[in-house]
């Protein structure tokens, strides 16, 4: 779980740095290549100790970090569809790869998992 919503603080923090209207977030950083974050363990572990509060954070890992939760309870609803794709990546590297740091950030931003689980789920029957 906590995988889960590191990957998505991650992708919306690479991908949805500022708000573009009510209804969407902005596009400016979807050419962001998040494999090239998830490869690296630096940015990995740089952008989980800002959404833990941890660490320094950049502008994108503040708005990342300010976004997260209504991102994670509206199903990232304001998201287009690379985001969502982006997130999507980000949530399965967590829970494959870094199960711990996904554990603690489930902890904090979703600490009943009651969405967590939500997305877990959707990746499942995505991967079948």
């Amino acid at each position: 779980m906590v995988k889960l919503i590191v990957a998505i603080v991650c992708c919306i923090v690479l991908t949805t740095p500022m708000i573009q209207a009510d209804d969407i977030y902005t596009s400016k950083y979807d050419n962001i290549n998040v494999d090239e974050i998830l490869k690296s363990d630096r940015l990995v572990s740089n952008y989980f100790q800002c959404l833990m509060d941890n660490g320094a954070c950049t502008q994108e890992g503040d708005l990342l970090k300010k976004l997260l939760p209504e991102a994670i309870k509206s199903d990232c609803a304001k998201c287009s569809e690379k985001q969502k794709n982006g997130v999507e990546k980000v949530i399965r590297f967590l829970t494959e790869n870094k199960s711990d740091l996904w554990k603690q950030v489930v902890a904090k931003y979703d600490p009943e998992e009651t969405y967590s689980q939500r997305y877990l789920e959707k990746l499942k029957k995505a991967k079948v």
